[in-house]
């Protein structure tokens, strides 16, 4: 799986960032991939290793810098789309599903999205098309409560 980030651009009301988070290989096991359910919460540390094989979560009331707040699946029964089309696909999906999660518009939240999709490898080898969208505080703080409606 691939962890990418996506921004505000000063010019746009939101754009995705050049740069990539990490470019992590999700680990199958037994052909399946790692997944996490829509309000858990994590830390973002732990989503930036080299190979993803497992999400760990905490409960939200444990002090985490980040909890997923959507996730879909990637049309496509062909080959992998590439980066650019998941990237797209990503923005379009988790920014589209921000304000209803969160009570606030993306632009005017303290809080960033990051989102992990398929690799290349994931998508052919275990058919997997999920994307998760991820939450996360960008200044090294960190929360003890869910941010469903916070409007943070």
């Amino acid at each position: 799986m691939n962890t990418r980030t996506l921004t505000r651009s000063a010019l746009a009301l939101v754009g995705v960032a050049g740069m990539t988070v990490s470019m992590s290989a999700c680990g199958m096991l037994g052909g399946s991939v790692a997944s996490a359910e829509v309000g858990e919460c994590t830390n973002i540390e732990d989503l930036q290793s080299q190979e993803i094989t497992e999400i760990n979560t905490v409960d939200c009331t444990e002090e985490h810098d980040a909890q997923f707040f959507h996730k879909f699946d990637m049309d496509g029964d062909g080959g992998f789309p590439g980066d650019e089309a998941i990237s797209t696909a990503a923005e379009e999906g988790c920014l589209g599903e921000f304000e209803s999660f969160v009570g606030s518009a993306y632009e005017e939240s303290t809080l960033f999205v990051n989102y992990i999709a398929p690799s290349e490898q994931s998508w052919d080898e275990a058919d997997d098309r999920e994307i998760l969208c991820v939450l996360y505080l960008d200044d090294g703080s960190t929360a003890t409560e869910s941010w469903e409606g916070s409007g943070v």
